[in-house]
């Protein structure tokens, strides 16, 4: 059994770099030429790769917790099912078709999914493979705007604090974009770009909605005589 877990997640780590989809992260409109984004799927491997995608609605709830709810609907993807040839890349077609008047933006997961596989391994030891990257895709009507504000915030422990924040805006926020600035009676403290990414363990606030991260600051802040501000 140890064996069989370790050759899986060893086969995991080796086609989470060799197979590659760019771009993880977009932003769409709701209607027009900024309605569609092109995916680009690289199979770096040696063998043909079997993709299919799926559109998902994302919920988060106030915990951070993420919820998925399939969503056929609001996307044209094309194609939905390919296979690449071993060192190239196929391009798809993403373009959302949904409400055009939506009044907040809305977030959803592109799932690109390698159809499970026969490793030659299956016969004997029953192991299979498929390797799934969820992309980030929010669409956002004309105008919207977000509006963050840190609603409170706790020391967890040395060096780490849960903060609630609220988003009481119709746009999305994307908590790492941001200036994270920790203040006291002798220190200030700046967080941002890929420091504050690897720091904070949620990144996105939904519209008209609040959530809990948590994030890693210097042992020095203390949330109970600290002062935080994140400025967009």
């Amino acid at each position: 059994m140890r064996i069989i877990i370790f050759l899986v997640l060893t086969l995991l780590s080796f086609y989470g770099f060799t197979f590659q989809v760019q771009p993880m992260v977009a932003e769409l409109a709701t209607n027009g030429t900024g309605s569609q984004q092109t995916l680009r799927v690289m199979n770096n491997t040696t063998e043909p790769l079997t993709i299919e995608l799926a559109a998902y609605e994302l919920l988060i709830n106030s915990k951070g917790k993420e919820k998925l709810k399939i969503n056929e609907e609001d996307f044209l993807i094309i194609p939905m099912t390919t296979i690449i040839p071993p060192g190239k890349t196929q391009s798809v077609l993403v373009r959302y078709i949904g409400d055009p008047l939506i009044e907040s933006s809305k977030a959803y997961r592109i799932a690109v999914n390698q159809v499970t596989v026969d490793l030659n391994l299956a016969k004997q030891s029953g192991v299979g493979m498929s390797v799934s990257f969820r992309t980030l895709f929010n669409v956002v009507p004309k105008g919207a705007k977000a509006s963050l504000k840190v609603k409170n915030f706790e020391q967890v422990e040395k060096g780490k604090w849960k903060v609630l924040l609220e988003n009481d805006g119709n746009k999305f926020i994307r908590l790492s974009q941001g200036k994270w600035v920790f203040k006291n009676a002798n220190n200030r403290f700046l967080l941002e770009g890929p420091e504050l990414s690897k720091a904070l363990t949620g990144k996105l606030v939904l519209p008209y909605s609040s959530r809990e991260v948590l994030i890693n600051v210097p042992v020095e802040f203390n949330a109970d005589s600290s002062n935080l501000q994140v400025l967009f």
